[in-house]
């Protein structure tokens, strides 16, 4: 007997040290895990908030975009209409001066010059007005000189264009362009079909067809005739635009048959045009503060919900332990009831054997002794029915400093009997001076009194000759190593990792409720419960229990 305690203390401490260096992995690897969520929730909240940002960009620059794009629009609808109306005065002019042609021969020059001379001076795009009679004699052309009303800078360019006018049809007005002033073009318009005949040129300057206040600053505009660029202005931000934006671009012909001058207005666009830097920091950092609050209010609901449904747990575990204790009151019954009829038994003969002595008047001494075990064996009972009265009283935890020797010694009195009426031989180890700790008594009671019913019902199953099992208390660094230890055939490898679930059971008409309460009660008091199979056969269950602080001594 003393070989297997031995051993089994051994062993228990072995098993302690080992669960208590696994529960102090166990209790880093969840730290590690609980750093690891909370670095996924920032994370995600992270990239959360940055999505919200990147929308708001794209939105912005969307609506700055497509506002841009309207306003391009508006704005070249509007210069089309005006580019249109000039061109259509252009060739108003020409037919008015074809007029006075065609109205005499020889035409009234004099009448032409002052026409003219009016034309360019109320219309200065028109630069230059000129009036030529053209001959055919075979393949050569001959152009003399009817009229010139031109700039004083002005250089006949006259000649570039004749052999061009001479086959139009009469009265067809066509545009041309030169190579010695690329930023003008031409109307060329023959009067008639004679030979020698009339032909008017008008030179036009692209540049003021359309008035300063007429362009937006913002815009870049471009003319073209025939694919030929005859005006090109940029505005003061073209340097600034952004390669990575698309340009809102207005391209149209205007609405002439005779003079088809391409219109293109566009908008370069810097990106911060495009996207706001103010409104996209304040954005971003009103949207984190709304996050990070709704996160932090998330996680408050969440934990309080918690909180709720973990005070509800603790109070249906209050409740399961409070069945538990008269469920297991019920079944030591009849030993509890054979273990108060002793001393009521003693208490009968006593007090008899009292009553003679008295009746007889002789041998006080043996009277006093009679009533002196009487009162012993009243307290005896006393004991028994408080300590039953106390195991099944639902009560709230009073956690206070108790010695678990009390503890051991109370629990091993309570299951004397039953464990005497299996065969089962119940050692107590504990140090001489016992060790401390904070907790409700009758919680400890109950978890030593499950694993002690639970050995022994794993006892009454083996085909030992001699059943055992071991209450073990020591002190070491601090904590406080229970151990409860049996001589049985050990638990099952698939049973082992699972028997602190709850309902997880294999006994018939188990709950599967006390090892889990047992794991409850003791993680109340932030200790620790493990079980293993022992070398030699049998199981040990070791709980690690923060020891109570010594108490001060008074000055």
């Amino acid at each position: 007997m003393k070989k297997f305690s031995a051993g089994a203390l051994r062993v228990s401490l072995y098993y302690a040290s080992d669960n208590r260096i696994k529960s102090q992995a166990q209790k880093r690897d969840s730290i590690l895990q609980q750093k690891k969520r909370a670095l996924r929730s920032y994370l995600t909240l992270f990239v959360i908030w940055l999505v919200m940002v990147l929308l708001f960009v794209a939105i912005s620059a969307r609506q700055s975009i497509n506002q841009a794009r309207d306003e391009v629009k508006l704005t070249g609808t509007a210069l089309h209409r005006v580019l249109s109306q000039r061109a259509a005065q252009h060739d108003a002019h020409l037919t008015s001066l074809n007029a006075l042609i065609l109205a005499a021969n020889p035409p009234p020059v004099d009448a032409l010059r002052q026409v003219s001379r009016n034309i360019i001076r109320f219309y200065p795009r028109i630069t230059v007005i000129d009036v030529l009679l053209l001959n055919r004699e075979g393949a050569d052309i001959t152009m003399k000189p009817v009229l010139m009303v031109e700039e004083t800078e002005h250089a006949s360019v006259a000649a570039d264009f004749a052999p061009q006018i001479i086959d139009q049809k009469p009265g067809e007005v066509r545009s041309y362009i030169s190579a010695t002033t690329p930023d003008r073009y031409y109307l060329g318009k023959k009067s008639d079909n004679s030979n020698p005949g009339y032909a008017i040129i008008m030179a036009i300057n692209p540049a003021l067809m359309i008035e300063p206040d007429e362009r937006p600053v913002w815009a870049d505009l471009t003319l073209k005739i025939d694919g030929q660029t005859v005006l090109k202005q940029q505005s003061d931000t073209h340097e600034q635009a952004s390669a990575l934006l698309e340009q809102p671009v207005f391209s149209q012909f205007i609405d002439s048959q005779n003079q088809p001058v391409l219109l293109t207005l566009s908008r370069p666009m810097a990106l911060t045009e495009v996207v706001d830097p103010l409104r996209t920091v304040l954005f971003a950092v009103l949207s984190l503060i709304a996050l990070v609050s709704g996160y932090w209010l998330w996680r408050s609901v969440q934990m309080a919900r918690q909180a709720e449904q973990k005070a509800s747990l603790l109070e249906h575990e209050t409740r399961l332990a409070h069945a538990a204790r008269v469920n297991a009151m019920g079944e030591l019954a009849s030993g509890i009831a054979h273990e108060l009829t002793q001393p009521l038994t003693a208490l009968l003969s006593q007090s008899q054997a009292a009553l003679r002595l008295e009746t007889s008047g002789e041998h006080p001494a043996l009277l006093r002794q009679a009533l002196t075990a009487n009162v012993r064996e009243a307290s005896r009972a006393g004991e028994i029915l408080q300590r039953m009265r106390s195991y099944m009283s639902n009560h709230e935890p009073q956690r206070k400093r108790t010695e678990i020797n009390q503890i051991i010694r109370d629990v091993s009195e309570l299951l004397h009997t039953d464990l005497a009426q299996r065969h089962i031989t119940l050692h107590q180890q504990t140090e001489k001076t016992s060790p401390v700790i904070i907790a409700d008594a009758v919680e400890m009671e109950q978890v030593l009194y499950n694993l002690i019913r639970n050995a022994a019902d794993s006892l009454a199953q083996s085909s030992r000759a001699e059943k055992q099992v071991i209450l073990n208390a020591i002190s070491r660094n601090g904590l406080v190593i229970v151990t409860v230890t049996d001589n049985g055939d050990g638990i099952a490898d698939d049973i082992l990792p699972r028997l602190f679930e709850p309902f997880f059971t294999t006994r018939n008409g188990g709950m599967g409720l006390g090892l889990s309460l047992c794991a409850t009660l003791i993680e109340r008091i932030g200790g620790e419960i493990s079980a293993a199979n022992l070398a030699g056969g049998g199981a040990v269950f070791t709980m690690v229990i923060p020891e109570a602080a010594p108490l001060q001594k008074a000055d």
